[in-house]
């Protein structure tokens, strides 16, 4: 192994730990990276015992003594970054989201030129958890800083026309493995499973969902189960989703943060991933269910086309129509196993030619490599 030829500094929020995780460690070959991840007293055992599943490199866990985006973190971000600035490394890498406490002491403690920011949403979704909030912060980071990533062709777009003389580094997402917990069972096997996943937010429209939901039992269709698993504030699960569901026999519900180890379990219980977005930047869990081999149910929107394909390895429909999704949902009922078992297959294909680990390691590499503060 060579030496390393440049010292890199690696700052990574427990809600981007996904993202960094199949990264990081295999960048640690070429390159010296202290690695920081931030984390929260409900996380840091759920995210040490992740790590530990996949790796021994060496990091740095530490706690956040408040709520992320909350301004009582301020001083815990000055004395991480002047900590970091006493190092002077020749890059800093910053996956986090900040609503205005981290990137202002980022401008003023270290060379701008150079940080590299990983922008999730450069273009922020609507009906995004705190949006407004977001819209302005990702405005102030743009203004200020030139260095970014992107994980979608559109918001790659979208940044070079916010900022035409940035300096940006695209490349997807690493597929996310959460460990196997059991086989999947065959399409034959009555009832079929759709899997909603996530964070509950407005713009992810889990009110089409159970729109179509009704529109398939008024149809007589019962053969199905869908599994709701993911965080959502509690006053509006209950106000605005819970009462949407009229037939609690077809609904599995896990209404929470998941817990690493249980993600593998519900993406190898269920067939099909429905994703009824009205509006998206790039997506992790689509990640995690294409490293499961399983076939997406999606709204028909520009990011998704940049990995999937209607009819032959995904199936889309017109976004916000519940009808729409109701009788792709239908077909999805009605498949044969044959046509299922063509859908993995072209879905296998599709992972291995267009997110490749080793072509996305090397995508990263070459850009650290000639990162030239440029």
């Amino acid at each position: 192994m060579s030496i390393p030829d440049k010292k890199i500094c690696w700052i990574t929020a427990t809600y981007f730990l996904d993202v960094d995780l199949p990264v990081v460690p295999p960048l640690m070959r070429w390159f010296d990276i202290d690695w920081t991840i931030i984390t929260t007293p409900l996380q840091i055992a759920d995210d040490s015992a992740y790590i530990k599943s996949k790796t021994d490199c060496s990091h740095t866990m530490l706690c956040a003594p408040a709520r992320f985006y909350s301004p009582a973190l301020h001083s815990f971000f000055k004395k991480l970054i002047k900590s970091s600035s006493s190092r002077h490394y020749d890059l800093y890498y910053f996956d986090i989201s900040d609503f205005l406490f981290l990137f202002p002491l980022v401008k003023r403690y270290l060379p701008v030129e150079k940080v590299v920011i990983a922008t999730h949403n450069v273009i922020v979704p609507k009906g995004a958890r705190l949006a407004p909030l977001a819209r302005i912060s990702m405005s102030y980071i743009i203004r200020n800083f030139r260095n970014f990533q992107t994980f979608s062709r559109n918001q790659y777009n979208a940044m070079r026309l916010r900022k035409p003389d940035a300096n940006i580094f695209y490349s997807p997402l690493m597929l996310k493995d959460y460990g196997n917990a059991g086989m999947k069972q065959p399409l034959g096997h009555k009832p079929v499973k759709f899997l909603f996943f996530g964070n509950v937010v407005k713009y992810k429209r889990l009110d089409v969902l159970l729109e179509a939901v009704k529109i398939l039992i008024a149809r007589g269709r019962r053969d199905f189960r869908i599994y709701i698993c993911g965080y959502c504030d509690k006053s509006v699960w209950q106000k605005e989703y819970l009462p949407a569901i009229t037939d609690t026999s077809l609904f599995e519900l896990d209404i929470r943060r998941i817990p690493n180890d249980k993600v593998a379990e519900y993406f190898n219980t269920c067939h099909y991933f429905l994703m009824p977005y009205q509006d998206i930047a790039q997506s992790g869990a689509m990640t995690v269910a294409l490293n499961y081999n399983m076939p997406v149910i999606a709204s028909d929107l520009p990011t998704f086309h940049e990995f999937l394909t209607p009819d032959h390895d995904a199936y889309f429909f017109t976004p916000g129509n519940a009808t729409a999704l109701a009788d792709t949902m239908q077909r999805c009922l009605d498949n044969t196993p044959e046509e299922y078992a063509r859908l993995k297959a072209n879905l296998n294909a599709t992972v291995n030619s267009r997110l490749a680990p080793d072509a996305i390691i090397n995508n990263y590499k070459e850009f650290l490599k000639n990162f030239n503060n440029a």
